[in-house]
């Protein structure tokens, strides 16, 4: 599947277990097998910039992931 800017999706398997991380907090954590995020930015070469934030907003995690390691959870718009 070819994954898209904005799309909601869930880390379905970490490839990497530790991955570089950015986020609000001063050691933000590491990415989980069940996280949602949202793509953010196609960065190349097959890779994925996520971003994962709380309920009410913060940045959790941002961190990039290739697409074995996704599954679509949403598309606000299916016309691109």
């Amino acid at each position: 599947m070819r994954f898209l800017v904005d799309d909601t999706v869930r880390v379905v398997r970490l490839l990497e277990a530790e991955r570089e991380v950015t986020g609000t907090s001063e050691a933000p954590p590491q990415p989980h097998v069940g996280d949602t995020a949202t793509i953010v930015a196609d960065v190349g070469e097959g890779i994925l910039l996520l971003e994962c934030r709380t309920d009410d907003g913060v940045l959790r995690w941002m961190a990039e992931f290739v697409p074995e390691e996704l599954l679509l959870v949403d598309r606000t718009d299916t016309e691109r």
